[in-house]
């Protein structure tokens, strides 16, 4: 008999530049590896997915094993995703004969009827409440708490945030299953061709740095911008001409940023590139000397490790999660010493070997993230959790 199971989806999204960063890849991509997995089949489970209308598009095509369901309403404003997730979901499941429930983001529903798994990225709200607004850190406090402890399964996409799960909320470790993100489809370095052409056309040189994540306080560009200025006032001169690409969209309390990167030492120094297209990213991460990523917290960290698969050489934060990522594949700096990041990046811009031999230490880290083994593991969740109900 055919075990049919819910995945509440309603933060994956179509609508360009709406929150499509670590959480909308790791829905979108862990969607369309559960719909190619063998186990689905093997284990006779059948997917249902409810989503957002803008985001039909973002799902993966339907087939005798996966569905797509669309929500009443689009899910892009929190008060309408928390409404869905909360009055409808529970409805549509069950209407659907789902035996299980996954939400993909940190909630399952209140009146959720049988065993239910969520997934939780990271508890910054609680470890850094300073980093976001006031509203959404006290719905998230309290609802992350209680899905934890509702839930019969929790996924946790790193063994940092399994341990804050286990420190913050008393969840039992064994309660918890970690299952790591990877890098998406078409990561991989992109020809000399491609790279040549593209940094003629952006008039990227040789000493160029790439950062991507949104522009808030947890991602501490403010150190970044820091480095840079200190970088291109040492004695030698050579490193005069260094630039700073920024990657992402604005999200939060971004003013000070732009303000600091306007300042005169870094004049012309720092451009803003905004949101960067997943057939882009490969382009930028292999176009530029150095990927720098120096955020305070992350639940895993996608960018280091995208930037690794397409041959960056990576500077990045040794805060949370980032060193179980990147491992000795990356040169690690404490996010707020500043003469220290201003060091790394120099050490790491002026060292051709040393590049190359972290380009060559990512690509093999890397290689070892998979999203089909994200799928199995997720899999393995779901049939715990429905045996232990």
């Amino acid at each position: 008999m055919t075990i049919r199971i819910a995945l509440g989806a309603y933060l994956l999204s179509g609508t360009p530049g709406f929150r499509q960063a670590g959480i909308h890849h790791y829905t979108r991509a862990l969607l369309g590896a559960l719909a190619r997995a063998p186990g689905l089949s093997e284990r006779d489970y059948a997917l249902t997915a409810l989503v957002s209308p803008t985001a039909v598009g973002e799902a993966p095509p339907g087939s005798d094993r996966f569905e797509v369901l669309v929500a009443r309403r689009a899910t892009e404003s929190p008060w309408s995703r928390i409404l869905v997730e909360q009055r409808d979901a529970p409805g549509l499941a069950a209407r659907r004969g789902a035996a299980l429930y996954h939400g993909l983001a940190f909630a399952l529903p209140v009146r959720l009827r049988g065993p239910g798994v969520v997934t939780v990225y990271d508890l910054s709200f609680a470890t850094a409440p300073q980093t976001h607004k006031a509203l959404n850190r006290m719905y998230l406090n309290v609802v992350t708490r209680w899905s934890c402890r509702r839930a019969a399964r929790v996924i946790a996409i790193s063994d940092w945030t399994k341990r804050d799960i286990v420190r913050l909320y008393g969840i039992s470790p064994e309660k918890i299953v970690v299952t790591p993100l990877a890098p998406g489809e078409g990561m991989g370095p992109a020809s000399a061709t491609a790279v040549a052409a593209f940094r003629a056309a952006r008039r990227i040189g040789p000493r160029s740095i790439f950062y991507l994540g949104s522009l808030e306080p947890r991602k501490n560009l403010a150190t970044l911008l820091a480095a840079v200025a200190q970088l291109r006032q040492l004695d030698n001169g050579f490193f005069s001409d260094v630039h700073l690409y920024v990657g992402g969209a604005p999200a939060w309390k971004y003013d000070p940023i732009l303000a600091r990167a306007g300042e005169p030492d870094l004049a012309g120094a720092v451009s803003f590139v905004g949101r960067v297209d997943a057939a882009d990213l490969p382009l930028w991460y292999s176009a530029c000397a150095v990927f720098a990523f120096p955020s305070l917290y992350e639940g895993f960290g996608l960018p280091p490790l995208e930037a690794m698969a397409c041959g960056a050489a990576v500077v990045c934060s040794a805060a949370s999660s980032l060193p179980e990522v990147t491992g000795d594949a990356a040169l690690l700096v404490e996010p707020l010493d500043v003469t220290g990041w201003t060091a790394s990046l120099a050490k790491t811009l002026g060292n051709p070997d040393l590049r190359a031999s972290l380009t060559a230490r990512g690509q093999v880290r890397a290689a070892g993230f998979t999203w089909a083994r994200t799928a199995e593991q997720t899999l393995s969740a779901y049939a715990t959790a429905m045996s232990n109900a």
